[in-house]
């Protein structure tokens, strides 16, 4: 079984956790925005914002300077 998400995955969780975080906030769910970045996804609630991460492979790429 693979634990990567996929991109249907990673849609599937970000609207579930925007559900959850209307009920949360009190606010409809259109209420809640979504910014997706190059590495993110962004879900802002209320005065809140609240970022998830992408699973990324970055072994490519050279942090030493």
């Amino acid at each position: 079984m693979s634990t990567e998400l996929t991109a249907d995955t990673q849609r599937i969780l970000v609207n579930n956790l925007k559900n959850m975080l209307a009920d949360h906030h009190g606010v409809p769910v259109d209420a809640v925005s979504h910014i997706e970045t190059h590495i993110s996804h962004v879900l802002l609630a209320g005065d809140r914002a609240y970022k998830i991460k992408k699973p990324m492979d970055f072994g490519f790429l050279d942090f030493s300077t």
